[in-house]
């Protein structure tokens, strides 16, 4: 009876070992174009700022699962500038933070899969008004919560191209919320 209890918990042990080795830790880096569409307010009586932003992200990741993963992004817009009569709005914002990526592989090859995420990220804005009777500069960063849906192509092993869409609800000054659309390639390790 020793000999049984002794082969069953050896054998639950290498079975254990074989879903460890299938949940195995993957590293990735990955590029991203991005377009912003920011909810601003206006400034001092000013019309508001420029809304659509041109942005890249990069970002490193790992996946600890083939349905979980984290990842961390910084984020740099391009500065957006707007015209009202004599009146110039110069704007752009940078945002790193940490999001949780879950994975929905469809199809029995698993190159498509379905993206979900939850993170959060830092925003740091800054807005520059200039007319012929005033210079303002303003700026103004705070935490804001994302969330996404999107889905991911896989090439090959290491390559995969993925395209979301994230909101971030921001607690920054005159900005109510963010909405990014993304499209970009990842390479794994």
């Amino acid at each position: 009876m020793k000999k049984y209890l002794l082969l069953a918990g050896v054998a639950s042990i290498m079975s254990f070992n074989a879903n460890a080795m299938e949940m195995e830790m993957k590293p990735y880096v990955g590029l991203d174009y991005v377009y912003s569409m920011i909810d601003a307010d206006e400034i001092d009586g000013v019309g508001g700022v420029e809304e659509d932003l041109n942005a890249y992200a990069i970002n490193a990741g790992v996946r600890m699962h083939k349905n979980f993963g984290v990842e961390a992004f910084f984020q740099q817009a391009a500065e957006g500038k707007k015209n009202h009569g004599d009146t110039k709005v110069k704007d752009k914002y940078h945002a790193y933070g940490l999001d949780l990526i879950g994975y929905m592989p469809l199809g029995c090859d698993e190159k498509v899969e379905l993206l979900g995420s939850l993170g959060m990220g830092y925003y740091d804005t800054e807005v520059k008004v200039e007319s012929p009777s005033q210079r303002l500069k303003e700026t103004d960063d705070g935490w804001g919560w994302r969330l996404g849906a999107g889905a991911q192509y896989n090439f090959t092993e290491n390559m995969a191209a993925r395209v979301m869409v994230r909101y971030a609800d921001v607690d920054v000054e005159g900005v109510d919320n963010v909405v990014d659309l993304t499209a970009g390639v990842r390479y794994s390790f």
